[in-house]
């Protein structure tokens, strides 16, 4: 039993073996060389630039933008003159006569009736509003600045999700293609196997175990497969492009991203200047001040400038001439007054004040907060690049002692001086540890994308 055991691992290492390093003709030996025939290939940087513009949910924020501008435009508007008329017409008994002239009054029937038409209103210009006007038109241009920058905080957003869903689709498709390579291994050993029972050399049973592991592998490979086509799905949606796009990686093997680290003191001072997150935060106290302030101005009087402008005619009808005469069909009046618009609900803005300034406590709460954690977030990204980057350079040379091993091994079989199971388990080794350096890889350039989004810039040589 063991020596069948022997045999097996023997010809799992060496069917294994020369599948991965390309010694079987009419395999690929490394992954990305696959034609895409009229795919849409685009890089790292396409991919951003396409999600800065399209990503649904800062095409979505874009919009809060033109609302805000329109409130802003209201607020600007308190500054100009407002006016307000209504103008009615209709019908009036006729009546002639004066209450101070020799001619007798004489009042028409219902038989003698005419047109009348009547306009009313004012034109009203605020003088001093203790300060509510300009106020409003602060809160409402900090409200402007604070949407745009929740845009720059949806485009981080965007970038970073980019980021994640490019580096892992790269990394699948390498697991993918080594995965496939190894299935037809195991569909050549197989093969093999049946041709060498005939002979004697092995036993049913070696034959039966290649199957059962060549099921394994294919059964494995479809879920990474589904796992592809889902990542890929998942970045056309951030690209804002149809799912029914043929889209692939411009980058033929996944790499790590360049990037000069500099020390985290740098990044930590970095962050309250760029990080978009921590500007929203700033912008709504700032509004929200301003609304204060606006609320607090309603326990005051507003002076105004009013021009009021009262005309009415009724051509079947004297006009008259007496001073103490009134005459609702036939007058006219207009001159500037001040005066003075005071609302005395004080509890209703008593009410206002106090919700305005626990509100404005609040996000002072969460800006000290804010001040005490972004800190920290970003000492945690710091130290995940760190911890990758470290973990990368370890692999990598776990990646070259296990090619090496496994070289030696192989050639020591077959020169017949080695064991068949020193292949195999040299060629397991180097598998585990290519795999956890292309692993190392993605990790290290997915907590780039991280360090960059906490910090608000790009800290690799990424451009886009």
């Amino acid at each position: 039993m063991r020596a069948q055991r022997h045999r097996l691992v023997g010809w799992l290492g060496v069917v294994v073996f020369t599948t991965v390093f390309g010694l079987l003709p009419g395999v690929q030996a490394a992954p990305g060389d696959e034609e895409t025939g009229s795919s849409v290939k685009m890089t790292l940087s396409d991919c951003i630039k396409k999600a800065l513009d399209d990503h649904p949910a800062v095409q979505e924020v874009k919009w809060d933008v033109a609302i805000r501008q329109s409130d802003l435009q209201q607020a600007q508007a308190g500054y100009q003159p407002s006016a307000e008329f209504v103008n009615l017409f209709g019908v009036v008994n006729d009546a002639k006569g004066s209450l101070g002239g020799p001619r007798p009054v004489k009042t028409g029937g219902i038989g003698d009736l005419g047109p009348f038409t009547r306009i009313e209103g004012q034109i009203v210009y605020p003088l001093f509003t203790w300060g509510k006007l300009p106020n409003g038109v602060k809160a409402a241009t900090k409200g402007v600045e604070q949407e745009i920058a929740n845009v720059e905080q949806k485009k981080a957003d965007a970038v970073r999700e980019v980021k994640e869903f490019y580096y892992t689709l790269l990394y699948t498709k390498q697991v993918d293609a080594l995965l496939s390579d190894v299935r037809d291994g195991f569909s050549k050993a197989v093969k093999t196997a049946e041709e060498r029972l005939q002979d004697g050399k092995i036993t049913q049973m070696d034959v039966l175990n290649l199957k059962v592991g060549y099921a394994g592998v294919a059964k494995e490979g479809e879920k990474l497969r589904n796992g592809i086509e889902l990542t890929r799905s998942a970045l056309l949606r951030a690209m804002g492009m149809s799912q029914a796009t043929a889209f692939e990686p411009a980058d033929a093997a996944l790499s790590p991203q360049s990037a000069a680290i500099q020390p985290l003191d740098y990044y930590v001072q970095r962050l309250f200047a760029n990080r978009p997150e921590w500007h929203r935060l700033r912008l709504g106290i700032q509004a929200k001040e301003a609304e204060l302030a606006m609320a607090t101005s309603d326990y005051f009087p507003t002076l105004f400038l009013a021009v009021p402008v009262r005309y009415g005619y009724a051509p079947g009808r004297s006009r008259q001439t007496n001073p103490f005469a009134f005459d609702d069909f036939n007058f006219t009046s207009a001159g500037p007054v001040l005066g003075l618009r005071w609302s005395l609900s004080f509890g209703e803005t008593a009410a206002k004040v106090s919700r305005s300034q626990a509100e404005l406590l609040k996000l002072r709460s969460q800006e000290k907060n804010a001040e005490a954690s972004f800190p920290i977030e970003v000492k945690e990204a710091y130290l995940g690049v760190k911890e990758t980057q470290e973990r990368m350079t370890i692999t990598a040379d776990g990646r070259k002692a296990g090619r090496a091993l496994v070289t030696l091994a192989a050639a020591n079989f077959e020169m017949g001086i080695g064991e068949p199971q020193d292949v195999f388990l040299g060629l397991g080794n180097y598998t585990r540890a290519t795999n956890d350096y292309y692993e190392a890889v993605k990790d290290y350039n997915i907590a780039l994308a991280k360090l960059s989004f906490v910090v608000g810039e790009e800290v690799s040589e990424l451009k886009y």
